[in-house]
């Protein structure tokens, strides 16, 4: 535990070295949207607010892994990562701990923090403050996080696999895969018999699945990645 603790503490600051202004610069978004709000004169609803500041959730979760770790799996550059006193897994959880836990909750308390504040000045178009809406909202977070998870989880991979532009290269071979597979299943009428099926479930049940494929996909690229790490040659 000592041992991991000094990986953290040593990955801590790494993280905010490199990626430190990128936090505050994706969190303070929401003042793009309340500035358009007074040149344009109109309010912006709660809903959308909400969408913008998740969607900064999501966004930053391209990026950060090879802003952070972009050089863990370089031949020259890479040397310091594969050094580290430490286990592979350690270094592992230590990537995953910054982010895809740590990086999402900071971005996303600090954009609802800016929120708020531009809320509570008395000009502007942001008139009510965002909150989460308490129907259903165990399940509505735990369906984000189970998203959250399986994107952080694609671009930790890619990071992992590719040398130069990663984010890019990622998002590429991840359109591809899904442009193949849903081909794929269309030759075999996968969507029409789903539709069908889908008719009998309750909506509830339905939603259970899809976070549990979620997550089970997320792990499946968190162990691959954890591979790559383990049998990175330098």
């Amino acid at each position: 535990m000592k041992r991991f603790g000094q990986v953290l503490a040593k990955d801590w600051k790494n993280y905010f070295r490199n990626f430190g202004i990128s936090l505050i610069v994706w969190s303070s978004i929401p003042v793009l949207f309340w500035i358009a709000t007074l040149v344009l004169d109109f309010t912006m609803i709660n809903a959308a607010r909400t969408i913008i500041i998740g969607s900064l959730v999501f966004f930053v979760l391209i990026f950060v892994p090879s802003k952070v770790y972009g050089k863990a799996n370089l031949s020259r550059d890479g040397v310091n990562f594969a050094t580290l006193p430490a286990t592979n897994l350690e270094k592992f959880f230590s990537m995953l701990i910054y982010c895809s836990i740590l990086t999402p909750i900071f971005v996303g308390l600090g954009s609802w923090a800016v929120d708020t504040l531009l809320t509570l000045l008395p000009f502007g178009g942001f008139v009510d403050f965002v909150v989460l809406p308490k129907w259903h909202l165990g399940m509505m977070l735990f369906s984000i996080a189970c998203a959250g998870l399986l994107f952080s989880s694609i671009f930790l991979l890619g990071n992992m696999i590719f040398k130069k532009r990663k984010a890019g290269k990622t998002i590429a071979w991840g359109l591809l895969i899904v442009f193949v597979l849903t081909m794929i299943l269309q030759v075999f009428h996968f969507w029409e018999a789903f539709v069908r099926w889908e008719i009998g479930v309750r909506p509830g049940v339905l939603t259970w699945m899809w976070d549990a494929f979620m997550l089970i996909l997320a792990i499946v690229f968190y162990f691959v990645t954890f591979r790559r790490i383990k049998n990175q040659k330098y």
